[in-house]
């Protein structure tokens, strides 16, 4: 991750020297420069004026915003600068399947991210950090109160309040899979060759003169030369509805709940992360995938069978309902919810343990490729 973060701040730094160069008057040492100086000085007050006037500068960092510019600046490394990197060769994938194998990883990145949603020492050793490097935070409403929260914050149905959860939100980039849908989306759009998609990510304002449009989240342009727009999640139908009213142009709805890719244990709480297994055969553009569900016990060749059975992957989620003839699903966790299958061994007694492990369930040890429904028309 420094890796991005480094160049960064060269780019940063290159522009800064650009800047401190022609607004530093020792570097206008003959009279005649006098006149550029001035020219480069005005305009620079100016500038800081004109965009003064409107809070510009506040769209780069603000503690309202902050949410959101962090997860536009995600964006921008990957789907503004690093998709480059993916070519446009026609006769290989190579690239493309290294980018969607980054994309993975990444995502699983940010759930790791989220694990200070519930790990209450990590999230105080990362707020001490934080104000090492950003100290204005310690300044900051509610920074003093989340600090001292001795408790779980920012999950449903918690009880900190509705503004300490919104306070812990925008320390975090796009929480709770916001961010990560988008990129999931991104890729799945390009494996599945559903058209050439164009991300709205960073631009979700179009301005004309007398008005604006808020688009959704990305345009596809189909192979038989159809335009559909794609927002990522629901709630947005009324906003989705106007664009398409003002273009023409239909827009379809991802649905990211049911999607399998943010899945939540119950027991830790922690998002269950994309697996070796699945990360390498969906970034393989080769493979052809028919079902979203991976059955660990017979597809897996990263972990043996029965380091899967005894919960040494931690990556094997746990889904099965209680049935009457089958004793080893008489427990408080077989109740259809996806767990960390090793969360489910490590809750359950000695006895019932074993008695799990013993049954080799093949059906309720799983895990999932990335699908998101709502784009069929485009199969």
């Amino acid at each position: 991750m420094n890796e991005f973060f480094d160049k960064t701040e060269q780019s940063i730094k290159h522009l800064q020297a650009l800047h401190d160069f022609f607004n530093n008057p020792a570097n206008y040492v003959i009279p005649d420069e006098q006149t550029d100086l001035e020219i480069y000085q005005s305009n620079l007050a100016e500038l800081v004026n004109s965009f003064s006037e409107i809070n510009a500068f506040e769209q780069l960092y603000n503690k309202d915003d902050r949410q959101l510019i962090l997860a536009d600046l995600f964006e921008y490394f990957l789907l503004g600068r690093a998709f480059y990197s993916m070519g446009n060769s026609r006769s290989t994938f190579d690239k493309k399947e290294h980018f969607t194998k980054g994309i993975l990883h990444f995502v699983n990145l940010l759930m790791c991210f989220e694990s200070i949603t519930v790990n209450v020492q990590r999230r105080n050793r990362l707020l001490d950090y934080l104000i090492t490097q950003v100290p204005s935070i310690e300044d900051e409403d509610n920074f003093a109160e989340l600090r001292d929260y001795p408790a779980e914050v920012g999950l449903p149905g918690s009880v900190e309040g509705k503004t300490l959860g919104k306070y812990f939100d925008k320390l975090m980039p796009k929480t709770a899979g916001g961010l990560w849908h988008e990129l999931l989306v991104y890729i799945f759009v390009i494996r599945n060759d559903l058209g050439y998609i164009l991300p709205l990510l960073l631009h979700q304002k179009i301005y004309s003169k007398s008005d604006h449009l808020v688009p959704p989240d990305f345009l596809i342009i189909t192979k038989d030369k159809r335009v559909y727009g794609i927002e990522v999640g629901i709630k947005k139908e009324i906003q989705s509805g106007s664009f398409s009213l003002k273009t023409a142009i239909p827009t379809a709805t991802i649905d990211t709940i049911n999607s399998r890719n943010s899945d939540r244990c119950p027991i830790c709480k922690k998002w269950i992360n994309f697996c070796p297994f699945v990360i390498e055969n969906y970034s393989n553009f080769n493979n052809e995938i028919e079902r979203t569900e991976v059955k660990c016990l017979t597809s897996c060749n990263i972990f043996t069978r029965d380091q899967i059975l005894n919960g040494e992957c931690k990556y094997s989620k746990y889904s099965r309902g209680r049935a009457a003839t089958l004793a080893h699903t008489h427990h408080d966790f077989a109740d259809g919810k996806h767990y960390h299958y090793h969360c489910v061994l490590e809750n359950v007694t000695p006895a019932k343990r074993a008695e799990i492990i013993a049954a080799e369930d093949t059906p309720a040890i799983k895990t999932h490729y990335p699908y998101y429904s709502g784009l069929e028309e485009l199969f």
